[in-house]
């Protein structure tokens, strides 16, 4: 019998080792991820008919950088420079193009010249991001006549 117990305990606390380690990698990834700058949840696609998929979108001092939610890689899947970047007009995301992390979220068309995308974004984070295409960190651009 109590060679049952022991290996409910190893098997257990296997388990609660395994649970700490995933929560500290994605806690640790996060932080290294937003260095001091806004970054909030975002689904993107390719196209119309592709799946949506949830990452997270940093706002850098001159790009947009779009993360994948999960994993251990802390580069940027995408990346879009704030000049070339082109918002269209948002849309409400309906019936089954809805993603069920992003409630009331809005389908955003965007091109970065050479490539067409979407964007969901709540209502919050869509305006944070007409916000920061629409401005330039200090110094940028100054000498534009």
């Amino acid at each position: 019998m109590p060679s049952v117990l022991v290996s409910t305990e190893i098997v257990i606390g296997t388990l609660l080792v395994i649970a700490v380690v995933v929560l500290a990698t994605t806690f640790l990834r996060r932080r290294y991820i937003a260095k001091g700058l806004p970054l909030t949840l975002c689904g993107m696609r390719r196209s119309s008919s592709d799946r949506w998929r949830l990452g997270l979108i940093r706002f850098g001092d001159n790009a947009l950088e779009w993360y994948t939610l999960g994993g251990v890689s802390v580069r940027p899947r995408h990346r879009w420079l704030r000049q070339r970047l082109l918002l269209d007009v948002p849309e409400l995301l309906r019936g089954s193009d809805s993603i069920p992390l992003l409630p009331g979220a809005s389908r955003v068309p965007c091109s970065d010249g050479d490539n067409d995308f979407e964007l969901a974004l709540q209502g919050p984070a869509y305006t944070a991001l007409r916000s920061w295409q629409e401005a330039a960190p200090p110094g940028y651009n100054v000498n534009v006549a």
